[in-house]
């Protein structure tokens, strides 16, 4: 693996790190990460483990300077900066606050970008901020890049298009103060059925290869169960250790175990029995008139093999919370398994606590790169156009 450090590609600097999705990505893409910033300090541990030579800044961004950047990354010339600021106050798997403070951090990558002067900037949330109050924080986030002198675009995307194993939708801001470079983003390159692109990447395609647990939940390494069977677990497997870490879980509650042993691939809580259902949930089972819901809710679903996985959260440990119960063991999902399904080839490694916080709030990192090759071919293109400019 390379070190991210000495790399020749476009410099890139990460506001917002996580655990790396994104710097990995980008460095798969040809970027060449050279700073990052976090305020958690376990995940920027895992950035710096898994990105050797990378200084990070474990701390509050409000704290960060250009100069900061410009000094850690050894150059004054960055191409791009990227992040994704704490976006809960959107996101639709919690309590959605227009007031929560976590939604005002995109000011401090602003800021940076403002100092810093990259070629182009990323930022990455949730599809919640385009809606969320009519509009009006995607209208701030775009007043303030223009105000700052950087054009703006901005799309939806769903990480399976683009061969991640996993229906996560996000949304991506681009932008940029010179005039040759397009704001575009990539076509999808996967699909369901879909002429001309790649069949999605299912969950049986992306955790076939790793063992079943059985009753020992907490092995710290264990065999492959098989040789890797298609390209997307030979990805996985491209220079990892010859056994599965991170692969541990934990037995489900009683409660659950009962609810579980009927629940069938594709299935969730509503196609459980009434009489094992726990109280709070049996009138989730009827409308008004009485009869059951055709909707199924994705509390207890069992992942299906043939499909890509739902979107990967914090909370993939408690199957009570969604759709992570695994398509043929009953348990939660392991910390690999989830990893996976966030596109993270396994030689990555977690470490220390809230692995599950890393890895539910990391961007995957093959969309990561998806939009990454595209970034570099229009900062390219830009670059030719500007030494031999088109002929009226």
């Amino acid at each position: 693996m390379s070190d991210g450090s000495g790399g020749s590609g476009p410099v890139v600097v990460d506001l917002f790190c996580g655990a790396g999705g994104l710097s990995e990505g980008l460095r798969q893409a040809g970027f060449t990460p050279r700073v990052g910033v976090d305020f958690d300090k376990y995940a920027a541990a895992t950035y710096r483990h898994n990105h050797p030579g990378v200084p990070v800044i474990d701390g509050d961004v409000a704290n960060v300077t250009g100069e900061d950047l410009f000094r850690l990354a050894g150059t004054r010339h960055v191409d791009l900066i990227v992040g994704g600021p704490s976006c809960q106050g959107f996101s639709t798997h919690g309590k959605r606050i227009q007031d929560d403070p976590r939604n005002f951090l995109f000011k401090h990558f602003v800021r940076l970008v403002d100092e810093v002067r990259p070629r182009m900037f990323l930022m990455e949330n949730v599809k919640g901020m385009l809606t969320y109050a009519k509009g009006e924080f995607r209208r701030q986030i775009e007043a303030a890049f223009h105000e700052i002198g950087y054009r703006t675009n901005f799309t939806h995307v769903l990480a399976a298009d683009y061969g991640v194993p996993q229906r996560r939708h996000r949304i991506f801001f681009i932008g940029t103060r010179e005039d040759e470079i397009e704001l575009s983003f990539p076509a999808p390159t996967h699909g369901e059925n879909v002429k001309g692109l790649k069949p999605y990447v299912t969950v049986g395609d992306a955790i076939g290869d790793l063992p079943l647990i059985g009753s020992d939940y907490r092995a710290s390494k264990r065999d492959y169960a098989c040789a890797p069977k298609g390209a997307y677990q030979v990805y996985c497997r491209s220079g990892a250790p010859t056994e599965v870490t991170l692969h541990v879980s934990r037995p489900l509650s009683k409660q659950a175990e009962k609810l579980a042993a009927h629940i069938g691939q594709g299935q969730g809580l509503r196609c459980a029995p009434v009489e094992v259902l726990p109280e709070r949930f049996k009138k989730m089972r009827t409308v008004a008139n009485g009869q059951l819901r055709r909707d199924c809710t994705t509390l207890y679903y069992r992942l299906d093999p043939a499909y890509p996985s739902y979107t990967i959260t914090t909370h993939y440990g408690n199957v009570a919370s969604g759709p992570f119960l695994h398509p043929v063991e009953n348990r939660a999902l392991s910390h690999r398994e989830a990893a996976r399904f966030m596109s993270f080839p396994d030689r990555y490694q977690f470490l220390d606590a809230g692995i599950a916080r890393q890895i539910g709030n990391a961007v995957p990192p093959l969309l990561a790169k998806a939009i990454g090759t595209h970034l570099v071919k229009l900062m390219s293109d830009a670059q030719a156009q500007r030494r031999y400019p088109r002929v009226a």
